[in-house]
């Protein structure tokens, strides 16, 4: 369902001109749309566990392959990833016992970068050589016709007919940036963001200067026309330090601003561009997919590869919390889709992707909703803001308070703000928001949910376990011990999930009764019929269980078959529908009956 809201790393083939596939950053899974970015359908994992996708290539022969080089977190072991069904499905077709970086393919030759050397392959990835006299080290390929260049941590190289030679780049290069385009080639330095240029196919290099004089080159590529872009910033941690958006059309001889990207997109991460639509660049940046002909107006057209940690439905808009902000959306809530449905509207602006984390969402009476917001004070802290619009707009109430939080909840007369990382367990305000008010538990060891029910209770699951509150939540006592990280209320119906705990009360929480799940649940609803559901999230032990549903507590149905991405962040039914909240592939909806 979207919210289009990541970036990723970009692979367009001239096999199939409509088609683009995204590998967002350190992702296990690719996205693939085939209408210029409108849909995306569901993403492929790579299959291999604990994968983190580095690059991606598609074949420009072929627009069902594309190639991903990976590495398993930590370091150690690296693959190519190979798929022949338009990203579908994936598999392995080269393993090493070291990390591999970056893929590169011109249809039936394709080439791998990592630690080992250069790898290639005559025969899409059937068999595989490393390459004689290639650079150990290698991290960065760019294929242009049959030259091959390849960038480590200190040298660029050129192979070419079989042969490999050192290129004579000026200074102590450190490659982040390296791309290439007939005769012209270029690198950035990830040491001191300072930038090199060869017009001659790398046989010689000269520094690349421009208007933004000693400022880092944060961002560096040559467009599908031959225009280099490069953005730039001022390596300071004040706000007011400058960056910019650049494009030559002569080779970095003259170079003209392009100051709308910056406030629309933030820093850049990949381009290129669409083969029917040579005119038109796409971009990919933190917070999402854009398009543009002008540099001037962009347009978002993906990814929905966005977490989410909370949602809440507010009139006839669904609003979800993402890691870099929250989205509202009209169309989730509908039974017939419009074409973009995936894309939750955009301001035009681009948020802020650190210190913008949504911990939670609760909708009030009329249009009125909160969300608190994990920000840097500069240790962790709570922002709690209002939206007078449906979730539209949204500005701070209270001043911003320490801790982190993952939940908030209200009833008529109390927002309660669930915390960990500070002494409270909750923050409570009376004042519509204007003043957050810390509680604290004997035996409370930071909460990471709240919820509320009718009658005026608060349910608080903590690290240390369920507490209940009948007085809102000026004192609250222990119900039952264990780390309790998500908890639900509806009715008389009270259900506690977390480390080996999914408990369920029908009378209101005097007695709970264990559902007999004994794996580690984290996020929990209720359906209008009193169906539980429970989902779990991927972490340090493994990944996660995916969607659960059960109508009397005891006998459990598993959901997950038809979702891609068992990372279940959030939880939230309406009258119609069960909305799933991912860790990395955003919302899925179940029809509810």
């Amino acid at each position: 369902m979207g919210p289009n809201a990541s970036g990723g790393y970009l692979a367009f083939t001239p096999a199939a001109p409509a088609r683009l596939f995204v590998l967002p950053d350190g992702a296990d899974r690719v996205f693939r749309s085939d209408d210029h970015g409108v849909t995306w359908a569901k993403p492929a994992q790579l299959g291999t566990p604990n994968m983190s996708g580095d690059h991606i290539a598609a074949d420009p022969t072929d627009g069902d392959v594309v190639y991903v080089a990976a590495s398993v977190l930590g370091g150690g072991e690296g693959h190519v990833f190979r798929s022949s069904d338009g990203a579908r499905t994936f598999r392995p077709i080269l393993d090493d016992k070291a990390d591999i970086t970056d893929v590169a393919t011109s249809g039936r030759k394709v080439y791998a970068a990592g630690t080992s050397g250069v790898f290639a392959s005559d025969d899409r990835g059937a068999h595989w050589r490393l390459l004689s006299g290639s650079p150990a080290g290698a991290k960065r390929l760019v294929l242009d016709g049959s030259t091959l260049f390849v960038a480590t941590d200190n040298a660029v190289y050129r192979i070419d007919n079989g042969s490999t030679a050192k290129l004579p780049v000026p200074g102590d290069i450190f490659v982040e940036y390296l791309a290439g385009r007939g005769q012209v080639v270029v690198a950035s330095q990830e040491r001191d963001g300072s930038a090199v240029i060869s017009t001659d196919g790398g046989r010689s290099w000269r520094p690349m200067t421009g208007p933004w004089g000693t400022d880092w080159v944060s961002f560096l590529a040559i467009t599908p026309g031959g225009d280099i872009q490069t953005q730039t910033l001022q390596p300071s941690d004040g706000t007011s330090a400058r960056k910019n958006t650049w494009v030559s059309h002569d080779n970095g001889r003259h170079w003209t601003a392009e100051p709308a990207a910056l406030p629309a997109l933030d820093l850049y991460s990949d381009l290129g561009s669409f083969p029917d639509r040579p005119r038109e660049l796409v971009i990919s940046a933190a917070a999402g997919i854009y398009t543009t002909t002008d540099s001037a107006k962009f347009r978002r057209i993906g990814v929905p590869a966005a977490s989410v940690n909370a949602m809440a439905v507010s009139g006839s808009a669904l609003v979800a919390g993402t890691s870099v902000d929250s989205y509202r959306s009209t169309s989730a809530l509908g039974n017939r889709l419009p074409a973009g449905y995936q894309d939750w509207g955009w301001t035009g602006k681009a948020p802020a992707t650190i210190g913008n984390g949504i911990g939670g969402l609760a909708a009030l009476p009329g249009k009125d909703m909160v969300r608190v917001r994990n920000a840097f004070c500069p240790d962790p802290c709570i922002s709690l803001e209002r939206s007078h619009d449906g979730g539209a707009t949204w500005q701070a109430t209270a001043p911003m308070v320490p801790g982190g939080t993952r939940s908030v909840a209200a009833d008529p007369s109390t927002i309660y703000v669930a915390t960990y990382l500070t002494s409270a367990s909750l923050y409570t305000s009376t004042d519509g928001g204007k003043t957050l008010t810390p509680r604290s538990y004997d035996g409370a060891d930071g909460a990471w949910a709240v919820a509320t029910d009718a009658h005026g209770s608060v349910w608080i699951a903590d690290h240390a376990g369920l507490f209940h509150s009948t007085d809102s939540g000026v004192t609250a006592v222990k119900v039952f011990a264990g780390n309790v990280e998500g908890v639900a209320v509806q009715g008389t119906t009270v259900v506690a999930v977390g480390d080996k705990i999914v408990k369920i009360s029908r009378d209101g929480g005097k007695t709970f009764t264990d559902s007999g799940l004994t794996a580690d649940y984290d996020a929990v609803a209720l359906g209008p019929d009193g169906s539980v559901y429970v989902g779990s999230h991927s972490g340090p032990n493994g990944p996660g269980h995916g969607l659960l549903r059960s109508r009397d507590g005891q006998h459990w149905t598993d959901l997950s078959a038809g979702l891609p991405d068992r990372d279940v962040r959030s939880l939230l039914t309406t009258g119609d529908w069960l909305f799933v909240g991912t860790g990395s592939s955003g919302i899925y909806r179940l029809p509810l009956g």
